[in-house]
């Protein structure tokens, strides 16, 4: 068995990938710190997933606190065929498009893209039409990417995560690269509208 350990931190708790198994299982009989110590392990991870699909704070937050309480809800459901990140996940993404079903798409003044007072280097520009990129692409394929190309899980992971075949999954990640990639080259070769 790989044992994987996170740092020691003050307000964090050291966990291996057979402590977060175990604080599910605990936490399924019940034991609300078994869950509060599982809340705290994964909560930046969900965080940071939720950020790359979600456009609002206010909407990342509540969204994450909306995860671990389905999480805790459906502790029964979790059946141990797969890791308890996946499993997590699974549900961040699922509250995710919840949320975005129930919004309205927020409106973009045009003006906004060319306001820039042209300090910003082409390090900052690169990243701005990156993050740009994997916002324009939809949300189905965007969760995909940001679970395989981000967090790293495996093909296999994202599909459980996303509750879609492996080659489901690997067809949402190979069209958002595609996607991103034709985005940012034709970035690359359009103009500059200062010159």
């Amino acid at each position: 068995m790989r044992v994987r350990t996170a740092a020691i931190q003050a307000d964090t708790i050291v966990c291996v990938s057979g402590d977060e198994r175990r604080l599910l299982e605990e936490a399924r009989t019940g034991d609300v710190e078994a869950f509060e110590r599982f809340v705290r392990h994964f909560e930046r991870r969900v965080k940071t997933v939720l950020y790359r699909l979600l456009d609002d704070e206010r909407d990342i937050e509540e969204t994450t606190q909306d995860t671990f309480i389905q999480a805790w809800r459906n502790l029964d459901r979790f059946r141990g065929d797969a890791a308890p990140f996946t499993w997590l996940y699974r549900i961040a993404v699922n509250e995710a498009l919840q949320r975005r079903r129930r919004k309205h798409p927020p409106l973009v003044e045009l003006e906004e893209e060319h306001t820039g007072t042209g300090t910003a280097g082409p390090a900052h520009d690169d990243r701005a039409s990156l993050v740009s990129a994997i916002r324009a692409l939809p949300f189905e394929h965007r969760a995909a990417l940001i679970l395989r190309d981000l967090e790293g899980l495996s093909n296999e992971e994202v599909a459980v995560a996303l509750e879609i075949t492996v080659a489901a999954a690997k067809s949402r990640i190979h069209r958002a690269r595609m996607a991103v990639r034709a985005t940012l080259v034709e970035l690359e070769v359009r103009p500059d509208p200062a010159s």
